[in-house]
């Protein structure tokens, strides 16, 4: 596969250390993924409304993701080409076509990493613990 091309979203919070996913929940098509950084005393969580699909792997299974992906370009990525998406579509049985408001993003973590197919805009909540 070929190398992933993405780009961070900005305006979101730059975690200074290292992040875990903590808890990952599906429900009625909305998921909520949330983020630990000990070091900085934080909490994220983000909301996807209108989820399609969702993958939950180690990062090192997702070599094709770094570095473009990597801790030090952010922690959520919209990815445009190469990702999971094209790699389900080169199946024959997968039927979603790219442009038909699915849109691929990807969470980085210290311990795993999400692969969220959406049909919105994720919102972004950040708390101090």
């Amino acid at each position: 596969m070929l190398s992933v091309d993405a780009e961070a979203i900005g305006g979101i919070y730059k975690f200074r250390s290292t992040v875990n996913i903590s808890d990952v929940r599906f429900e009625w098509g909305r998921l909520a993924v949330t983020l630990v950084s000990g070091e900085d005393r934080k909490t994220v969580i983000v909301r996807f409304p209108h989820v399609v699909g969702f993958r939950l792997l180690d990062e090192g299974d997702l070599l094709d993701f770094w570095p473009t992906c990597s801790a030090e370009n952010g922690w959520l990525f919209l990815i445009k080409n190469n990702g999971w998406f094209d790699l389900e579509a080169t199946r024959q049985g997968f039927i979603r076509e790219k442009g038909q408001g699915v849109l691929e993003y990807f969470v980085a973590s210290q311990n795993s990493c999400l692969s969220v197919l959406s049909g919105e805009l994720p919102e972004v909540e950040v708390f101090n613990i």
